[in-house]
């Protein structure tokens, strides 16, 4: 076993040791308890050693499909670990071309991957004046602070393509210390770049172009954490005019603001570039706001139409997803839909459960999901399309179902991941999930028909006329508060009708079977079946099924034709 290997099982063993040794079972059933939630100390150490523990040991390893049941779709998810030299816990994902995918860690390292295959790339980031800031703590000369370098960090990762062929910028998002202004912001840095395989880049430090930076330069805090990069945003998109939707956090600044004239505020300044989502051009540099009243928005998507999707992290809930649009103003701090750490109402306790005189998110999130990422989600599946997907720190992703800009149902899909940064490749139809523990995570879905709209089509053929074809269609609505037509999806009450006429009776992953189906024996047919749907207690005395049956005999086989043939 190598030294590394052992180094990584020794501190598992040690945080296990930690719950039986502090105080016997209860210590070891109360460490199990906080490891449940997602944002207590032990979860964090144990997800972080789980993720030394895969870059170690399984980066490189061929990745092994696993199946995603969805509410409107079966996923397929497999998943690459990227190596330990990757920083944890930051960072962001890109893509070029149509199959690869662009890393950056926290600390500005850069990674392509393609096929599953991981490149380290020959790509040194730009300064971000990190050993400056930390030579000026060392020597006194900022004040008795501390200052969290994982907090000041690189954010985001794109490719834009130029006219020229072959030609692009490679931009990165992050936070920048200035030495001799003693000061610190967002910067957008660029560097030329040719050709479409990155593993033949190489450049240094100093190759890199700052085109934007926000304004004014911060000052820092003057006692405890002098700088909360975690709030800093910094995702960037392409707009179809070619600038850059970029988004920019309001460093924990609007959090801490106690006036009640909030015009003042950072994130509703004008004066200001923190809280908004700023317009890029990446040849002169000229920044245009264009929506303002966030805290921290670490997600930015340009859909189809041009439109500009943000989620933004709250506090104490009130995360948000959020349509933007020129003059758009969502309000923080002076309204929220969460609360401050102390509970206390956010901005204006008369207005806490209302956003009066600002612009409404699509959807909050209350409790607090931690998003940190978002995406538009665009020739993926029939379902999904026109959606936007929600990343989240908690573990899940979140599909907001979209219609006329309102959301109108969340789906969250544990993938037991903290989700960092989402993209797509192959013309939208996988989906990257990027990870705080060095994972990539490749989503695919069953591109087949509709399976209700092919069912529909199918029902329309074999019934005999428009009277039967309105009972079967009736029958069937009810049949579909118990049974799926999607492969492996139950409804909680009864077995997935997919696949029916192929399968043996009471054979499937459907967990409520009585057993009174073993005495069938053979496989379902369409005979069976008609003769089980008309009367299902006279052919079964003892079977479960809560339908009394069907007693037009022409419904019932239009029914199970096209269930047989579907």
């Amino acid at each position: 076993m190598s030294r590394k290997r052992i180094l990584a099982l020794a501190l598992v063993v040690i945080v296990c040791l930690a719950g039986l040794f502090g105080g016997g079972i209860w210590a070891g059933y109360a460490l199990n308890t906080e490891m449940q939630n997602r944002f207590s100390f032990p979860a964090q150490i144990h997800y972080k050693l789980n993720g030394m523990y895969n870059s170690y040991f399984n980066a490189g390893a061929e990745p092994e499909p696993e199946r995603l049941v969805t509410n409107r779709a079966i996923l397929s998810q497999e998943t690459i670990f990227l190596p330990a030299s990757a920083k944890d816990f930051a960072g962001g994902i890109g893509t070029i071309g149509e199959d690869t995918v662009l890393v950056t860690d926290r600390v500005g390292k850069m990674y392509s991957v393609t096929d599953a295959v991981v490149h380290e790339l020959n790509v040194a980031p730009p300064d971000d004046h990190r050993a400056a800031l930390q030579s000026q703590v060392d020597a006194g000369e900022l004040g008795q602070i501390e200052i969290n370098f994982n907090w000041m960090r690189f954010n985001d990762i794109f490719y834009y393509a130029r006219a020229q062929e072959g030609a692009g910028y490679l931009l990165l998002s992050y936070t920048e210390w200035l030495p001799e202004q003693k000061c610190f912001g967002s910067a957008m840095a660029r560097l030329a770049v040719q050709g479409m395989d990155p593993t033949t880049w190489s450049a240094e430090a100093d190759d890199w172009i700052v085109i934007a930076r926000t304004e004014p330069c911060l000052e820092l805090f003057t006692t405890g954490k002098g700088m909360f990069g975690l709030e800093a945003g910094g995702r960037m998109d392409r707009m179809p005019d070619g600038r850059i939707a970029w988004s920019s956090g309001a460093y924990e600044r609007a959090d801490r603001f106690a006036e009640r004239d909030f015009t003042h505020a950072i994130g509703q300044s004008d004066d200001m570039d923190y809280g908004k989502v700023l317009l890029v051009n990446i040849e002169s540099g000229d920044k245009t706001p264009v929506a303002k009243g966030l805290r921290n928005p670490q997600g930015v998507s340009v859909d189809a139409e041009g439109r500009i999707w943000v989620s933004d992290h709250g506090m104490q809930g009130g995360d948000e997803l959020n349509l933007v649009f020129d003059g758009a103003n969502f309000g923080f701090p002076a309204v929220s839909f969460g609360t401050k750490y102390n509970r206390q109402p956010a901005g204006n306790g008369d207005r806490h459960a209302n956003h009066d005189g600002y612009d409404k998110p699509v959807i909050a999130f209350v409790p607090s999901i931690a998003p940190s990422s978002a995406l538009a989600v665009q020739n993926f599946h029939y379902a999904w399309d026109g959606d936007v997907l929600v990343g989240a720190l908690s573990g899940s992703v979140h599909r907001v179902h979209v219609e006329d800009g309102r959301g109108i149902y969340v789906e969250p899909i544990n993938v037991e991941m903290r989700i960092r940064d989402m993209d797509a490749i192959h013309g939208g139809k996988t989906i990257v999930l990027y990870t705080d523990d060095r994972r990539l995570s490749f989503l695919t879905a069953d591109t087949g028909p509709d399976p209700m709209a092919r069912f529909d089509e199918l029902l329309t053929t074999y019934a005999a006329d428009a009277d039967v074809l309105a009972a079967a269609d009736g029958t069937m609505a009810a049949c579909l508060q118990c049974h799926s037509l999607l492969e492996g999806v139950d409804n909680g009450a009864g077995p997935s009708l997919h696949n029916i006429c192929s399968r043996e009776p009471g054979n499937s992953p459907f967990e409520g079977y009585s057993g009174a189906l073993d005495k069938l024996g053979g496989v379902w047919t369409e005979q069976t079946l008609q003769a089980y749907i008309s009367d299902p207690f006279g052919m079964l005395p003892d079977t479960s099924m809560g339908w009394e049956g069907i007693e037009n005999e022409n419904v019932s086989l239009a029914i199970s034709k096209a269930l047989c043939e579907l």
